[in-house]
């Protein structure tokens, strides 16, 4: 319906530049115009949805991210696990481990954030990202963050990729890549 208009109100305008002797030639060019122009209408239109889309899903995965740092910052183990399918890769790009499950991710975590993490950590918070689509279930993460201790001090800036597949219509995380 909106082409239809569209078409009827451009063809007064390409109407006056026509020379009289070629009425069937002229608008038939202008009917052309008119059809190209209504063409690119609609694949502005197609090209700023598919955008949204995607910044909406940009946005899902950035704070599905922000909840995983959150529970980790609390500790919270359960509530890491939820946000991982399994089996999970979990490493460096040339030191990676599997964990099958949800008690090997826990048990990967808790060593993490008990034993090896630094001294003084109290929480961390997002520097900036790179948000990659690889497909309609597939997509990825490139994080930078901060780790901060409780003088509000940054104790150390961390790289990560993050990737997500989507099961059942949840975003999990599948693999985890720490940049060095």
């Amino acid at each position: 319906m909106k082409k239809i208009i569209l078409i009827l109100f451009m063809i007064p305008i390409f109407s006056f530049g026509q020379e009289n002797s070629n009425t069937k030639n002229g608008l038939e060019n202008l009917l052309e115009k008119a059809e190209k122009l209504v063409e690119n209408i609609d694949i502005s239109f197609n090209k700023k949805e598919e955008k949204k889309i995607d910044l909406n899903l940009e946005n899902k995965i950035i704070n599905l991210w922000k909840n995983y740092s959150k529970a980790f910052e609390y500790k919270d183990y359960e509530k890491v696990a939820s946000f991982f399918s399994y089996p999970s890769t979990f490493g460096t790009s040339s030191n990676s481990i599997i964990l099958n499950n949800k008690s090997e991710l826990i048990k990967k975590y808790k060593n993490i954030r008990e034993t090896t993490i630094q001294n003084g950590y109290k929480y961390s918070l997002l520097d900036n990202y790179e948000f990659t689509m690889l497909s309609e279930k597939i997509c990825f993460v490139k994080v930078t963050y901060g780790r901060f201790d409780s003088n509000y001090n940054r104790i150390h800036t961390g790289k990560g990729i993050y990737y997500y597949k989507k099961i059942k219509n949840e975003w999990k995380m599948y693999f985890i890549d720490s940049v060095l």
